[in-house]
């Protein structure tokens, strides 16, 4: 059981957590093609991290979803983990996108700063989900 977990766990990471950051990792040697510095919040200014934090939310709560009865209360806090992190995500992306799009200045930092947060709640909520969807078997 432990080893088909961590075999789980370890598609999870690789097919849905690292293959999501490739557009980050693209827009790092974008930067770099531009001779900019890549610093974190350069890399992270635009919210697109916040978009990848939807993305492996979402996909974690079809996992959960079709797992079925068992351990209801713990699925209940991962899943609403999730879709906490997918809605909030997703708003705080239209919002920056909007604030770009309008001209308005936009708070590097804060929205690098926020986006990594987001995703580590993204990835432990998540990660909560695979696990409670491969316990039922």
């Amino acid at each position: 059981m432990a080893e088909v977990m961590a075999e789980k766990i370890v598609r999870w990471l690789i097919f849905s957590v690292v293959i999501a950051l490739l557009p980050l990792a693209f827009n790092y040697i974008r930067i770099l093609i531009q001779g900019t510095s890549p610093t974190l919040v350069v890399v992270l200014s635009r919210g697109e991290l916040l978009l990848v934090s939807a993305a492996i939310a979402a996909a974690a709560i079809g996992e959960l979803i079709a797992s079925g009865e068992e351990r209801k209360i713990a699925k209940y806090v991962a899943g609403g983990g999730c879709v906490s992190v997918l809605f909030l995500t997703s708003a705080l992306f239209a919002e920056i996108s909007n604030a770009t799009h309008s001209g308005a200045a936009v708070n590097s930092a804060l929205v690098s700063g926020s986006s990594a947060l987001m995703f580590g709640f993204a990835v432990v909520s998540s990660a909560s989900c695979i696990v409670l969807a491969e316990l039922r078997k």
